[in-house]
């Protein structure tokens, strides 16, 4: 199967080829995010172009798990409610799952592994929160997305991705293993790849190439990566979606590395748990169309 590994490449890094290419709302968000400078009102602006979006922002800050007080009505609010790099992060997050329409026959269940994305960009933020405040909103955008290369595999290797599915399950070993080693590329290095064709920043990109081995990660951003390999990991432990993997693993002592402990993973595992419909009415408003 190594002959896979060279036609992702070509995919990914060709001007033309099959995959989609991200609505021009995006493109722009992906903009606004990499700018410092942004405020509120412009990214207000570029949202408010596109209407289903802004529905769906709107419907999400009234949701039951920003749970307002009082009703939310303009998306410059709903920035507020939400969180200016989770607001980017849903948006892109939104904009990927519509450019992938074709859910047929898929050898991973969408809705499972996005639900799971949810997961663990609300187990990142609450870990980033207790050990590293300056990143809490920057790590919600790479958590959210840290999967997305196994989108590309159920969609363009149906057939090969099955394998490397059932490689795992027999061998009861985490999915990225077995995409090495049949596929000799795995879904975090194929993510950092779609995220490098999409312009996305280094902040966003390099904690979702390294959230397997973030011992390897550049130092600016190896406390993100030890953290969304930990939060995989409790989501996963607290059954919130599924990401395809047939055992949570995360790196030896991780809460350590990140300064936590154990006591507090377990408290995430029970938010996380009792957070389940909150993050499934999540994944509704954002999914419907």
């Amino acid at each position: 199967m190594k002959e896979v590994k060279q036609e992702i490449l070509k995919m990914v890094q060709k001007k033309e080829s099959d995959l989609p290419t991200l609505p021009v709302v995006i493109d722009r968000i992906i903009s606004v995010a990499s700018d410092e400078k942004t405020t509120t009102e412009e990214l207000a602006e570029v949202i408010s172009y596109d209407q289903g979006m802004t529905n769906k922002l709107l419907k999400l800050a009234n949701s039951i798990y920003y749970a307002q007080k009082t009703k939310v009505e303009t998306i410059k609010r709903s920035i507020t409610v939400i969180g200016f790099d989770e607001i980017i992060g849903i948006a892109l997050g939104m904009g990927i799952l519509s450019s992938f329409t074709d859910k047929s026959g898929l050898s991973l269940d969408m809705k499972a592994l996005w639900i799971h994305g949810i997961g663990v960009a609300t187990a990142s933020k609450e870990l980033a929160k207790r050990t590293n405040p300056g990143i809490a909103a920057k790590i919600f955008i790479p958590a959210l997305l840290h999967d997305m290369g196994k989108v590309i595999f159920s969609l363009y290797f149906k057939d090969e991705y099955r394998k490397v599915r059932q490689l795992a399950m027999e061998h009861k070993k985490p999915l990225y293993f077995s995409e090495n080693s049949l596929l000799k590329i795995d879904h975090s290095t194929l993510s950092a790849l779609l995220m490098k064709r999409w312009n996305f920043p280094p902040s966003i990109l390099m904690p979702v190439r390294f959230h397997h081995n973030p011992e390897s990660c550049p130092i600016n951003f190896k406390h993100h990566s030890l953290i969304i390999n930990l939060a995989d990991y409790l989501t996963q432990k607290a059954g919130i979606g599924h990401s395809g993997n047939p055992v949570p693993v995360t790196v030896k002592n991780a809460f350590r590395k990140i300064g936590t402990t154990q006591a507090v993973l377990k408290l995430i595992v029970d938010q996380l748990k009792r957070k389940e419909d909150e993050i499934k009415e999540f994944f509704r408003i954002t999914t419907e169309e």
